[in-house]
């Protein structure tokens, strides 16, 4: 797993498989819609990762993502850290918005 260096801390991950142009587009014009900060962005041989501010954002992404262009979402946390003042654990989103191949 590779870890990310960002110097404003981000809330979710959103991994595009593969790179497609107009999936990357509509990705970004949702994020923008929706008022969401994109801290930064990482491209990677298997596609692109965007790193977002707003993990309720993400979630509503992938379902507008699924709609569109009938794709496979995927949603997976990791735990990141334990706030010890309440004892909750903290949590990051990732997800995997993959276009199917025509």
């Amino acid at each position: 797993m590779r870890k990310y260096i960002t110097a404003k801390p981000y809330k979710a991950k959103i991994q595009l498989r593969p790179l497609d142009e107009k999936a990357y587009a509509f990705v970004k014009k949702q994020l923008k819609e929706e008022g969401v900060e994109i801290v930064d962005e990482f491209t990677r041989k298997e596609g692109i990762d965007i790193l977002v501010s707003s993990s309720r954002a993400a979630f509503s992404l992938a379902k507008k993502f699924k709609k569109k262009f009938n794709g496979e979402t995927k949603a997976t946390r990791s735990l990141v850290g334990e706030n010890k003042q309440i004892g909750k654990r903290i949590y990051r989103l990732t997800m995997l918005l993959r276009v199917k191949k025509e």
